[in-house]
């Protein structure tokens, strides 16, 4: 698990944040408004400005409508491996 960096996961999430709200057919603003945030907020997360934290990721899940595994997908095995989660997509 050492060879998972923070910055790298942030990176992931971020992009798969945004693909999120692009299939959702979502604005930042619409997100920020859905879990409490400031659009700024979104955007920092989003440009890798913001460091993701625990409770951000359970915003997301809820705001976005998805498991953590979804908004991990693309994360290295040793990260599912590390949280208990099943990386294969539900059908």
């Amino acid at each position: 698990m050492r060879d998972v960096e923070a910055e790298a996961l942030d990176e992931l999430i971020a992009g798969n944040v945004r693909a999120a709200r692009a299939r959702l057919r979502i604005s930042q603003q619409d997100l920020a408004d859905d879990m409490g945030w400031t659009r700024t907020m979104v955007s920092s997360l989003e440009s890798k400005s913001r460091h993701i934290r625990t409770g951000d990721l359970v915003l997301l899940c809820q705001a976005l409508k998805m498991p953590l595994a979804e908004l991990l997908d693309g994360a290295p095995a040793e990260v599912f491996k590390a949280l208990g989660l099943d990386r294969r997509k539900k059908p």
